[in-house]
């Protein structure tokens, strides 16, 4: 029986003990998920404008409603989800008072999209990865944002080294938590049809705030997911997409290759005895992982999807929101209830965003094709 060894706040991403050291060194299926590019990438079909940028809007409003469901839910424990709000979150609420965001109306999102959407922005300004005005972006953030909405530990400590004068290159901290794989779905759409400068831009903008390799790993896991998703066909395999992904990311850090070949594996599961296993804290070796399964278990299914994220609490609000971008990107702005995309936060704003992605990604894309 498998013992909850860790404990980590939302606050504080410094690793302490890894409970999956001991399950993926104890299964006898372990050479399988050490095992490195046993799928060899492969040129998904594209698809026509209209859907993929169906599917980058997905990608954006999905992102923001799965971090706005998660948002009364973090730090709570499934317990304590049903104790303060008298049953499972299935719509948006306001978090009970005392919590974090108790000033916040139902629908708001956290500082996940506010990150998302500042990395979202640059993209779109520049035409390019420029890791600079990234990080120019995040410190405007860091400094005009009042209240700050849960920020993360690291980011924060980030972007105060930014505010003295220090280079984005110089910046980062060493931190293993998911506040930098947050803000790569815009990363992953841009570059959709260049994985090579995917890669390079997802790692670039990355070490502003987090240099740890599993930071890193899980930085160009969503990005690349994302990519794969975003211009997946109906005989697309979402689990080859995360086998691919893990492939990828194996030579930054083996054992988030190594999770994410796993939860590929345990799809049967329920989502509470998976999401106990996996765990959902802000971890990255937790974070994407969970998020990752939640996909797979509803892969065009947004609203089962999410709510199995956040009703996991602890992290609830980053999982959610990559559970909901994952989904969004492969099934797109269709798949999300309308209730949803009506009430959240910014909603024209996310919608807009996703539609200029799609078509700069689409312009970089006809651009390569004709050099």
């Amino acid at each position: 029986m498998l013992v909850n060894c860790r404990e980590v706040s939302h606050y504080d991403e410094t690793p302490v003990l890894f409970r999956w050291v001991w399950r993926l060194e104890s299964l006898e299926l372990q050479p399988f998920y050490r095992r490195t590019r046993r799928y060899p990438p492969v040129k998904i079909p594209e698809v026509n404008f209209k859907e993929f940028t169906n599917r980058c809007v997905g990608t954006i409003v999905g992102f923001a409603i799965g971090d706005a469901l998660g948002m009364p839910a973090e730090f709570l424990t499934r317990d304590q989800i049903r104790r303060y709000y008298g049953k499972t979150i299935t719509d948006f609420l306001r978090a009970h008072q005392g919590h974090a965001s108790d000033f916040l109306p139902s629908g708001s999102y956290t500082d996940d999209t506010q990150m998302m959407l500042a990395t979202a922005e640059c993209l779109i300004e520049c035409q390019k990865m420029d890791a600079a005005r990234q990080g120019d972006a995040l410190l405007s953030w860091y400094l005009n944002t009042v209240p700050h909405r849960t920020p993360m530990r690291a980011n924060m400590r980030a972007c105060k080294h930014l505010s003295t004068g220090r280079a984005w290159t110089k910046s980062g901290v060493f931190s293993g938590g998911c506040g930098a794989a947050v803000r790569m779905p815009p990363i992953g759409l841009f570059f959709c049809q260049s994985p090579e400068i995917l890669i390079k831009a997802a790692l670039d903008d990355c070490i502003i705030t987090h240099t740890e390799p599993r930071a890193r790993a899980a930085a160009v896991a969503v990005a690349y997911l994302i990519a794969r998703l975003a211009q997946a066909t109906e005989k697309c395999s979402p689990g080859d997409q995360v086998l691919e992904t893990a492939d990828r990311v194996a030579h930054i850090d083996e054992d988030m290759a190594a999770l994410l070949r796993w939860v590929t594996q345990i799809t049967h599961l329920p989502p509470e005895e998976a999401l106990f296993e996996i765990g959902c804290s802000a971890d990255a070796l937790e974070a994407i992982p969970a998020a990752t399964y939640c996909f797979l278990k509803y892969p065009r299914q947004f609203h089962n999807a999410v709510l199995a994220a956040v009703n996991a609490g602890d992290a609830a609000d980053s999982v959610g929101a990559l559970t909901g971008s994952f989904v969004g990107a492969l099934a797109g702005v269709e798949a999300i209830p309308q209730s949803l995309r009506r009430q959240v936060e910014n909603a024209d704003l996310l919608a807009a965003v996703g539609e200029r992605l799609a078509s700069l990604a689409s312009s970089a894309g006809a651009q390569s094709m004709a050099s």
